[in-house]
């Protein structure tokens, strides 16, 4: 799967480098007509993403710590790569134990396309896809275990760690809004689909590190951006007049 999602990635890449310019015509007031090439290379983005810091600070137990690079092709097509760290230490609501995931490591690479690519707006506003995989390490913590028979209760048992690897894909729409220069925030909805979570543990991974809790398909993403533009001279042209 992992081969198979890198080599259509990488045709997509090949395929902007022999792709023309587009060119978005336009009437100016003194009836002109105008053809804007846009520019072939956007420009990089480097994202901080700052929805789970937050949600942390107001009790979440659990937190996917996220940076993300994109690359834009035409004002157009956006491939990016998402890597993050994720840690729990979460008890489910009606359970009696704790589930526990070491700082695990977690990937995400795909594409975004700015619908409005030909709309003068400061900012791109984008649906796009991803595929995500994830290795965690991860215990079942502070079981408490009652017997009727014995009438006890035996608390703090811990079933030994297991090690999990994970395959999703997620669908995306999502606003970058341009604040100052090249300083940019936005956010973005998900809706995930677990494709596989293989593992070689007793218990069954239930927080997966880049996915989130794995009975939520639904994610959300806040983040701070800064785009770093190649600077390019005007390409706009006039090439006519209204009769």
């Amino acid at each position: 799967m992992m081969r198979v999602i890198s080599l259509i990635f990488i045709l997509l890449l090949l395929s902007f480098s022999s792709v023309e310019a587009k060119r978005n015509v336009i009437v100016n007031e003194q009836g002109d007509t105008i053809k804007y090439l846009y520019p072939k290379f956007n420009g990089i983005t480097i994202g901080v993403d700052i929805f789970n810091p937050i949600a942390n600070a107001f009790g979440q137990k659990f937190g996917n710590y996220e940076v993300s690079i994109d690359a834009g092709f035409y004002n157009r097509f956006y491939p990016i790569y998402e890597a993050g760290i994720c840690y729990a230490n979460d008890k489910p609501d009606g359970f009696n134990y704790t589930y526990h995931v070491n700082p695990s490591f977690y990937n995400r690479i795909g594409l975004n396309y700015n619908i409005m690519y030909n709309k003068k707006i400061p900012g791109i506003f984008y649906v796009g896809i991803r595929y995500g995989f994830s290795f965690s390490d991860y215990e079942i913590r502070d079981i408490t275990a009652t017997s009727p028979y014995w009438d006890t209760k035996i608390e703090g048992l811990t079933i030994p760690g297991g090690k999990s690897f994970s395959q999703w894909g997620e669908a995306v729409i999502g606003l970058q809004v341009r604040l100052y220069k090249g300083f940019m925030m936005g956010w973005s909805l998900r809706y995930k689909l677990l494709f596989s979570s293989q593992q070689d543990g007793d218990a069954r991974p239930w927080i997966i590190p880049g996915f989130g809790k794995r009975n939520n398909p639904l994610g959300v993403t806040f983040t701070l951006n800064y785009r770093f533009s190649p600077k390019v001279k005007s390409v706009s042209a006039t090439v006519g007049s209204k009769k």
